[in-house]
């Protein structure tokens, strides 16, 4: 069963990387144009990936993980990496990916309703100075290989 577990594991980690992946490339996109179309959607397209591929990924993973562990014979409060692994999984999915999520709302209604006025406004231009998503999306990123790391290697 535990070989279950693990694959169901694996498959959501890819599927928290593809959208954390989709996320930050379309966040990208959106903060380097400057015509106003092009922005919104790909601001709309960070958040359509961020409900269908990144929070359900982040939350499979952790799920996925916790049925891994209880099959598996680690003691959950006094491994040292798995220790490690749960403050990772833990900043990234109360931390990271919220505040990420802020950051990009705020920027894609900002988007749409200069859209509407047919042209950018002030709200879109401080939104647009305003690089949350990226940096939190960045980190979550960084923070995916430390993960791998404990996950693989157990130290």
């Amino acid at each position: 069963m535990a070989d279950v577990w693990l694959l169901a594991h694996i498959l959501s980690a890819f599927w928290y990387v593809g959208g954390l992946t989709a996320v930050q490339l379309a966040c990208v996109r959106a903060w380097q144009n400057d015509e106003l179309n092009a922005r919104t959607e790909a601001l709309e397209e960070a958040s359509h990936y961020q409900g269908v591929l990144l929070v359900p990924g982040a939350i499979a993973s952790v799920a996925t993980g916790l049925f891994l562990w209880a099959q598996l014979d680690y003691a959950l409060l006094t491994t040292p990496w798995l220790l490690a692994l749960e403050a990772l999984y833990i900043v990234t999915l109360l931390v990271c990916v919220p505040l990420g999520g802020i950051g990009l709302r705020r920027a894609r209604i900002a988007a749409l309703q200069a859209r509407k006025a047919g042209r950018s406004t002030p709200e879109l231009e401080q939104a647009m100075r305003d690089s949350v998503p990226l940096v939190f999306g960045g980190i979550a990123a960084l923070l995916v290989p430390v993960m791998v790391y404990f996950s693989v290697f157990r130290p």
